[in-house]
């Protein structure tokens, strides 16, 4: 499966909406998109996740880069992430740097 990127930024936030698998394959593509956009200035990062159905390590470890290159008070946010990607990120210990919403209007 292909991976779609789309970027929507009203600066210093910036939206990602993925669609598809982040994998070996795709999550380079996914770690050039988010290299990309100036995370160090960054007030907050939206990974908008409804869409994508599969996450493998890969995309952990750019969402890891995008996180460590942001301001320590810049917030990641991922939304609508399907159980089985919420699921990666929590239970590999990265929900306490990324935070996890439903929906946008969740997020406070």
């Amino acid at each position: 499966m292909t991976l779609n990127i789309q970027i929507e930024s009203g600066f210093p936030l910036v939206s990602v909406i993925v669609e598809g698998h982040i994998d070996t394959q795709s999550a380079p593509q996914f770690l050039d998109v988010l290299t990309n956009l100036h995370l160090s200035e960054l007030e907050e990062l939206r990974i908008i996740a409804s869409a994508l159905t599969f996450m493998s390590s890969a995309g952990l470890r750019a969402l890891v880069f995008a996180k460590q290159k942001m301001p320590h008070s810049a917030r990641l946010i991922v939304v609508g992430a399907a159980e089985p990607v919420a699921d990666v990120i929590i239970k590999t210990g990265l929900g306490s740097a990324v935070m996890l919403v439903e929906r946008i209007e969740d997020i406070p």
